[in-house]
């Protein structure tokens, strides 16, 4: 754990390109490839860059939330010009202390302007901008200094890093050294670093003017969470806590003292908050509560004298504090964990070692993605091309049929998307038809979609590409996991030879890959700050402790994905109201059309229809619209005139 030490940072500093090399991708949140620069002339970190290994010429800052608004980094900002810089500097203490004190591993460093803490959160855990614009708000009511904006915007909240080059001049530097920083980000907080935060600070809702994201929680939602009725009334078993009290909050239940220098509560109410928060969250009922503070309880002397100023109306009292208490911890803590969620999609990426899908789709697969490292070799659409083609797989297995040795699948860019990891449908629809237009294809569009029906491909073998058995035991048919729209689909194949395929040096890894020795390296380093890999030696790998699955529930993508399919079936059902509708009117528009030359007996009648066998259709503008219409829909062409 690196802890504050500017004795340190300023006896050895460490230069500033190694600084920011080692930890901008380390803090930057998975997914975001660019920080933004700072504008001398607006004032703000209002440009942007790459994030890339070399140092920023200018100030620079990291995205601090994914694009799913997710963190898995608490940076806090002390800034000198709100309370000065002796303010700064304390009020980074108390935080560091109470951090630390929760389980936190902390790194700060300095600058001219101002101080920054940075927290990385538990392996495999993450925290929703929503949870932690309410928590920062905690903070900014007790620390003046304070800035809550980089954590109150997850699109562009960001924040500048060690290393970087400072606003006034010079860099900012890093307290402590730069070992035990990158110790910090991997051994990373304990997982109950932020519940253990939540119940020091003991307060319900922010002291500040501007009112705490979701403040209560409806009914149903406590409903969620709970198991009895009235008094009885607990968290579900699955909510509990068992972790002990911290010290502050035992002594304040147990005796009524709030010890000096402690700056979470404000007044001894807050404390009683606290005390009750806490309880309530390692199972306690309001009738075990008022057990406990009952004459001759054990928190009779510290909680129970708390509650004596109500006299006759301390059950009241108690009682309004306990529905307050499982209302906050309701709709600011539990609803952030995601045990209520029921998997309704087999996801891709199981943790069974080897390969997976039959063998004659495996082949074709391990040659497409042997085709794709050629063809697209140094570009970035690469990963997203291999994405594409693991799940045309994947759909020719489930819902595909076989015909001359030749796989055919019929399927929809929405319904592509949902196997590719979620990727937009935008960005399956792009490589789609880069890849029907590129000459040796493995793949080729064989009937274009019409009306509600799909396109339909074939799953060809590329020429020139020859392979061994080996190569089509190192591919999986299967989809792809929505984990990787976090990790960044560019490491995926790293991972798969590591986790599913059991290579372990990082040199046979790249190799297999075929990727170069930098960008291997580069994606080795994602992996473990995600906690997929783990370091075991010198140039040795292996999996680590964190899954796939964990990863995804970590982030919520199962939300993500579930808003996405209730977006497609709208989309869906506007398309089919729109053809019913263009086919009536099409339908009508003809009826019109023929009327008008509508015969006035059957003779003349007869006379047109064998007129227009003999001759061909009549030249006029309204029957060529009916030919149009007709080809249009059902694709028809006239074949002689």
């Amino acid at each position: 754990m690196a802890t504050p030490n500017p004795a340190a940072a300023l006896a050895v500093p460490e230069r500033p390109d190694k600084v920011w090399r080692a930890l901008a991708p380390l803090i930057s949140a998975p997914g975001r490839r660019a920080v933004r620069l700072y504008n001398a002339e607006t004032g703000r970190f209002s440009d942007t860059g790459r994030l890339s290994a070399r140092l920023p010429g200018r100030p620079a800052a990291v995205y601090l939330f994914t694009s799913q608004g997710r963190t898995l980094v608490l940076g806090l900002d002390f800034d000198n010009k709100r309370a000065g810089a002796d303010a700064a500097d304390a009020d980074m203490a108390t935080a560091a202390e109470w951090l630390t004190r929760c389980g936190g591993a902390v790194v700060t460093d300095r600058s001219p302007g101002g101080r920054h803490l940075l927290c990385p959160l538990a392996i495999g855990t993450t925290a929703s901008a929503a949870e932690i614009n309410h928590l920062t708000r905690l903070l900014g009511a007790r620390l003046p200094s304070l800035d809550i904006t980089p954590n109150t915007n997850p699109r562009s909240g960001c924040l500048s890093v060690p290393g970087t080059p400072a606003k006034t001049g010079g860099y900012r530097q890093l307290d402590g050294t730069l070992a035990a920083a990158i110790d910090a980000f991997t051994t990373r907080s304990a997982p109950e670093l932020l519940p253990r935060l939540y119940e020091l600070l003991g307060a319900v809702k922010a002291r500040t003017a501007t009112p705490a994201t979701r403040p209560n929680a409806d009914v149903h939602e406590i409903a969620a969470y709970c198991t009895g009725d009235g008094d009885q009334r607990t968290l579900a078993p699955a909510y509990v806590r068992t972790d002990p009290y911290d010290p502050d909050i035992a002594a304040y239940a147990q005796h009524g003292h709030m010890p000096a220098g402690q700056r979470q509560w404000d007044t001894p109410s807050e404390a009683r908050m606290a005390v009750v928060t806490a309880a309530i969250a390692r199972g306690h009922s309001q009738a075990s509560l008022a057990a406990l503070i009952a004459p001759g309880g054990p928190w009779a002397a510290g909680l129970g004298q708390a509650y004596s100023r109500y006299r006759t109306g301390r059950d009241n009292a108690l009682g309004r504090d306990v529905t307050k208490a499982l209302n906050w911890l309701c709709a600011n803590v539990l609803k952030h964990r995601y045990p209520q969620h029921k998997k309704k999609y087999s996801q891709g990426g199981t943790e069974v070692a080897g390969p997976l899908g039959p063998p004659a789709l495996r082949r074709w697969l391990a040659h497409a993605l042997a085709w794709a490292d050629v063809e697209y070799r140094g570009k970035r659409g690469r990963w997203t091309v291999h994405a594409v083609l693991q799940t045309l797989a994947w759909h020719a297995y489930t819902s595909g049929e076989q015909i001359n040795g030749t796989w055919l699948v019929s399927v929809g860019g929405r319904n592509l998307s949902l196997g590719t990891g979620l990727l937009s449908e935008d960005a399956v629809w792009r490589v789609l038809r880069d890849l029907r237009d590129r000459v040796g294809s493995p793949l080729i569009l064989t009937r274009p979609h019409v009306g509600v029906e799909a396109d339909t491909y074939a799953l060809t073998t590329p020429h020139g590409i020859k392979l061994d058995d080996i190569w089509a035991d190192r591919v999986r048919v299967e989809p792809v996991h929505d984990a990787w729209s976090i990790a960044g689909h560019a490491r995926r194949r790293i991972y798969e030879l590591v986790v599913h395929h059991r290579l372990t040096r990082r040199a046979d890894i790249y190799a297999a890959a075929a990727v170069s020795p930098t960008a291997g390296d580069e994606a080795m380093t994602a992996l473990q700050i995600v906690g997929l890999i783990t370091r075991t030696g010198h140039g040795i790998v292996a999996a680590g402790p964190v899954t796939l699955d964990a990863l995804a529930a970590a982030h919520d993508t199962q939300t993500t994905r579930e808003e996405r399919i209730s977006r497609y079936r709208t989309e869906r059902a506007e398309w089919r109201t729109w053809l019913d509708d263009r086919e009536q009117q099409h339908e009508a528009t003809t009826l019109a059309v023929l009327a008008q030359g509508q015969p006035t007996d059957v003779g003349a009648e007869q006379s047109f229809w064998a007129t227009a066998m003999a001759n061909g259709p009549p030249e006029t503008d309204e029957h060529l619209d009916v030919i149009e219409l007709v080809a249009d829909i059902l694709g028809a062409r006239i074949v002689a005139t």
